[in-house]
């Protein structure tokens, strides 16, 4: 294999914001010059272990600089010592436009209309990679040489976990401060602050800091307003009927309206 003099990476021209890239090569030579762009770091990894890793700006490969991959595979002093290794570059950047919705409906009874409704739900969420090292080593795990990952490899990867913590939030927060679903557009923000709160641990754990977490909709499955839209017409239609039921005096006998709490012909409690 061709042993490389220069190690970069520019991004790609496919219009997706990249998240990590595992250079095509694992071959190199100290004296190698590594170019880190702006909003990268590139790490170093060998034998399943993370070690050296590089900020922005333009590095000659020696010992000095890559000391935890000299002691792994005792790199020699002078000249242009062939080594391998796995390089791969993260992106540090900021994404705010991770998206995220509950890949099935949480079925929670309305506390106004004592419905069972079928919620969804559904937002965003920004991140940054805080600790390269944690993250490839935790999530990456083995990927050929040459491999882009996107963004979408994190919703993937947390899709679940937030889908389950979501659904249990909303369903406590509705049940236990009895909120209909009509209402509860009304605390997007507060729930927003909820989810972000039992959210933010799991991506830490993974080297992710959650910078924000945002809930933009919360409601009925489209399929559920015709549901209400019936039990509401039979609800009127039953208070609009409740005036004709006669009910009878238990002292004279004589026939009431179903309204009346007292008999208008001899005045007893009905």
């Amino acid at each position: 294999m061709q042993i490389v003099d220069i190690i970069k990476y520019d991004g790609n021209d496919n219009n997706k914001q990249w998240l990590i890239y595992k250079y095509p090569s694992d071959e190199f030579v100290l004296g190698s010059q590594l170019i880190v762009n702006q909003g990268q770091e590139a790490l170093f990894f060998r034998g399943g272990q993370a070690l050296d890793l590089f900020g922005a700006g333009t590095h000659t490969l020696s010992t000095a600089n890559l000391p935890l991959l000299n002691n792994f595979v005792k790199i020699l002093f002078g000249g242009k010592t062939p080594f391998t290794a796995e390089v791969y570059f993260i992106n540090k950047t900021v994404n705010l436009n991770m998206k995220w919705g509950t890949s099935t409906q949480i079925p929670i009874e309305d506390s106004k209309y004592g419905l069972i409704l079928n919620i969804m739900a559904r937002g965003q969420y920004g991140i940054i990679i805080k600790d390269s090292k944690l993250f490839v080593s935790r999530i990456i795990g083995a990927i050929p040489l040459g491999t882009q990952k996107d963004f979408l490899l994190i919703s993937r990867y947390f899709n679940t976990m937030i889908n389950t913590k979501v659904k249990s939030v909303i369903s406590n927060f509705m049940i236990s401060n009895r909120i209909s679903f009509l209402e509860i557009s009304q605390y997007l923000y507060e729930l927003s602050e909820v989810f972000k709160t039992q959210i933010e641990m799991e991506f830490e754990r993974f080297g992710i800091e959650l910078l924000n977490f945002y809930c933009e909709a919360i409601g009925p499955h489209p399929n559920e307003y015709q549901k209400l839209k019936q039990f509401k017409e039979e609800k009127l239609f039953q208070n609009n009927t409740s005036d004709f039921i006669l009910k009878k005096c238990p002292i004279c006998g004589k026939e009431n309206s179903n309204n009346l709490n007292f008999c208008g012909y001899c005045g007893n409690r009905l």
